[in-house]
């Protein structure tokens, strides 16, 4: 699960949330709607009241601006100029870089969590994890249904997928 919601918390911050958008009715992105409709979402599922929302949003927006700038760094670690491929010891740089940034990101959701703790109690810091999961699936719904498309897979490799599993059968 825990892998689930990195993933999503990337496909979002490279997708929608590292330009903090969301389509309004005109087909446009919104800075402003998407963080209306976050607010909006995760208060009414958190079971938020207004002080509540009040006390909690400028922390949650602080730590997911400081969640983006840690994915924006490795991003720009991941690409190499011109497009080139990277090559093995690019690669392993960027595979540590990655798994770093995914440590900085779990202390930071720590520390934060002991700042949620300050304004909500644990029941309603909760629900509200579990509306973030819900809303985050809803953008990337959202963003499948406007591009007219599930998300693609990468190429296959030889042999398709087949190949693997007789692989792994002779070693069993």
């Amino acid at each position: 699960m825990k892998q689930f919601i990195t993933i999503v918390c990337i496909l979002l911050t490279m997708s929608v949330s590292a330009q903090n958008r969301r389509p309004n009715h005109s087909g446009q992105f919104s800075p402003a709607e998407y963080a209306k409709q976050q607010r909006e979402f995760f208060t009414r599922n958190a079971e938020l009241t207004q002080e509540e929302a009040d006390a909690f949003f400028p922390i949650y927006n602080e730590l997911q601006q400081k969640k983006r700038e840690i994915n924006r760094q490795i991003r720009m670690t991941m690409r190499q100029e011109g497009g080139a491929p990277l090559s093995e010891e690019q690669s392993l740089k960027a595979i540590e870089a990655k798994a770093d940034a995914n440590i900085r990101i779990a202390e930071l959701e720590k520390e934060y969590l002991k700042k949620f703790k300050e304004v909500l109690p644990a029941s309603k810091i909760l629900k509200v994890q579990n509306a973030e999961e819900q809303f985050n699936s809803q953008i990337l719904k959202d963003i499948q249904q406007s591009r007219g498309h599930q998300f693609q897979q990468g190429p296959q490799r030889p042999g398709g997928p087949h190949q693997t599993s007789r692989v792994n059968e002779k070693k069993e």
